[in-house]
């Protein structure tokens, strides 16, 4: 979405740089034989000038059309570094003037005026002040009246609403780094341009800058404007209309923070636990992001023109690590959210069936295969008794997984034949693990599907039964993303599409909208049966009976999956802290939505269950299920 407002730009840069040889020509023929003709003083020096003005860079709105970013105006007090005097005392004398109007030092103002001269371009405006007020900007323009190459120039500042709910998705603008001068300016920007530096404004930069206005004007070797011969009028950027739905990001964050606090309030969750989390609602049907929320988080303006060096010193340094966008820039072991993809896994390699019976005591044993006289056991989280794959599922026993990743031996004897480590990993990597998921944000991190010849390479040991049977729980060494597992949710639940979420709906300019197209990145490497026995086995586990019942809306069937994975230091009880986390789509006959649901601390279905059913009730609220006779397509 960024090669046509580039080509329209280079489009109009060729013709303003043509009307301006074209000026040149004319005025020079003139100035040779209609001496009358030329304009007053144009044979005293002065010469025509390309100025350029910065266009109004577009809105940014959630898809109820709510503003969430806009412009307002910013005053600056801004010299030309090549129209200052070019004696170096009346230079000096210049650079100590403009230190008093700016209340800064003139060492600063001398420095970055020497380097604007020393630049590629010694007439682009080098800012010397800004965020003046209106009424101040009046009384500069009175004080610097007759002061070659100072101007008072007014640009729009951008202005986040919304506090905290949206700052990982809007990023901020800021000036063109040094590293980035040569790629900016072979865009056509001029040095002193503000473009996006993080989020949706650093991604969709090239529709948000609009096309700048260029005036052609005869100017004196000061630099001062006598005359307009022509130019282009500025065309603001495209509105960016957000997939995000502001009351429900509003929800969400509320509920994720309940969670958190619940969280952190279980036993065994270490001595110092961590305020954090993430959660996702995505639409099964286009990848259009409903909500994207990650704590802690921070003030979308912090960065701004007036930012508060302490103030962001103090984000820079807190611990938490606020800048982070925990839903798809950490990835962490996704615990028993893993099993139904085990599970699809195990269906489609004949590894089981829907009715195969496994039965948990509670613990498998198995003899280390250098020392059978060492026995290690692999605990489930209850004795769950016999359980067939739904059950399994419903029930998220261990030892069912157990089985079928890693197999059993008895008496010396193999029992039960499981995928293995390979099979495991070829599965995940072809549902959309250890891979970005494409999502329009930058910073994404792909997570990590393990398999023997990673850890021989990475860590220098072999692989063991025991990883394989932690790899089938969703722990050991797999690590995964909140988003990854809400877009492979939404897989589950559209029978088998592997979309590419976004944050942007569409761009919109001049009252028309151009929605971002659904895009699909592939489809999982399952059969149609054995997507719809697990989806079938997720909505038992929302039931009354399964453990992800605390995700369950209101008047909503879903299908839905707990997972606790535990992880850090071992407390001195012997257990250790866990990650608490919810994976479910709705409705269960027809979905629309998916989420996942991350809490640094918890348990799944204690911690992270009620924040997964706050959100959907949130969005059934906004959006009533329609009830249609049997039969009839609504």
């Amino acid at each position: 979405m960024t090669a046509r407002p580039e080509r329209r730009r280079l489009q109009l840069l060729r013709f303003v740089l043509l009307l301006a040889f074209a000026v040149v020509a004319v005025q020079t023929a003139r100035l040779q034989w209609f001496d009358r003709a030329v304009p007053p003083g144009f044979n005293s020096g002065m010469l025509p000038r390309i100025v350029e003005g910065e266009a109004p860079r577009g809105l940014i709105t959630d898809r109820n059309g709510v503003v969430l970013a806009h412009n307002v105006a910013r005053f600056a007090l801004v010299a030309i570094p090549g129209d200052l005097p070019e004696s170096d005392a009346a230079r000096a004398r210049a650079t100590v003037a403009l230190a008093g109007l700016a209340r800064t030092s003139a060492a600063a103002v001398r420095t970055a005026v020497e380097r604007g001269r020393a630049s590629v371009d010694p007439l682009a405006p080098v800012t010397i002040a800004d965020g003046f007020s209106s009424h101040e900007a009046i009384a500069l323009v009175a004080r610097t009246a007759g002061m070659p190459g100072v101007q008072i120039v007014a640009s729009p500042a951008r202005e986040y609403a919304g506090g905290t709910l949206f700052a990982h998705i809007l990023g901020h603008v800021g000036p063109i780094e040094p590293t980035e001068v040569d790629e900016f300016l072979g865009r056509g920007y001029p040095l002193n341009a503000t473009v996006g530096r993080d989020g949706v404004e650093r991604v969709y930069e090239s529709w948000l800058r609009g096309m700048p206005s260029r005036r052609l004007v005869l100017a004196t070797p000061a630099g001062r404007e006598v005359s307009t011969l022509g130019g282009v009028a500025a065309e603001p950027g495209a509105t960016l209309v957000l997939s995000l739905d502001g009351e429900l990001q509003a929800a969400a964050f509320a509920a994720l923070e309940r969670g958190i606090a619940t969280g952190i309030a279980s036993k065994d969750q270490g001595p110092s636990p961590l305020s954090a989390g993430a959660a996702v609602m995505i639409d099964v049907r286009t990848g259009e992001l409903l909500v994207l929320a990650s704590l802690p988080t921070y003030d979308a303006n912090l960065f701004g023109d007036n930012a508060d060096a302490s103030a962001v010193g103090a984000v820079l340094e807190d611990p938490t690590r606020p800048l982070v966008n925990r839903a798809l820039m950490e990835a962490h072991a996704p615990g028993s959210i893993f099993k139904p993809l085990v599970a699809m896994a195990a269906l489609d390699e004949g590894i089981a069936t829907p009715d195969t019976k496994i039965t948990s005591t509670g613990a498998i044993t198995v003899q280390d295969i250098y020392n059978p006289s060492v026995t290690f056991v692999f605990r489930d989280w209850a004795a769950h008794g016999r359980l067939n794959l739904y059950q399994g599922i419903a029930r998220s026993s261990d030892v069912y997984f157990y089985y079928l990743a890693g197999g059993y031996r008895q008496g010396g004897r193999q029992v039960f034949v499981g995928l293995g480590p390979e099979k495991i990993a070829e599965y995940a990597r072809a549902s959309g693990l250890g891979r970005p998921t494409g999502v329009d944000l930058p910073g994404e991190t792909e997570g990590l599907v393990p398999d023997p010849e990673w850890k021989e390479r990475a860590i220098g040991d072999p692989w063991y039964l025991g990883d394989t049977y932690t790899y089938g729980i969703g722990q050991g060494y797999l690590t995964t993303t909140p988003l990854q597992m809400a877009v492979l949710t939404a897989a589950i639940a559209n029978d088998g599409d592997l979309l590419v979420p976004h944050v942007v709906r569409g761009t919109e300019r001049h009252g028309a909208l151009t929605l971002t197209p659904t895009q699909v990145a592939g489809r999982l490497p399952n059969s149609p049966g054995a997507i719809a026995i697990v989806r079938e086995a997720m909505r038992q586990a929302a039931s009354a009976t399964g453990t992800a019942r605390s995700g369950q809306p209101t008047g909503v069937v879903i299908g839905g999956k707990t997972g606790t994975a535990e992880f850090g230091p071992i407390n001195a009880n012997g257990s250790y802290p866990t990650h608490a986390w919810y994976i479910g789509f709705a409705p269960y006959d027809r979905p629309e939505v998916a989420v996942a649901v991350y809490l640094e601390h918890g348990v799944g279905s204690t911690h992270a269950g009620p924040v997964a059913r706050a959100m959907f009730e949130a969005h059934f609220a906004r959006h009533p299920l329609t009830v249609t006779p049997a039969g009839a397509r609504p």
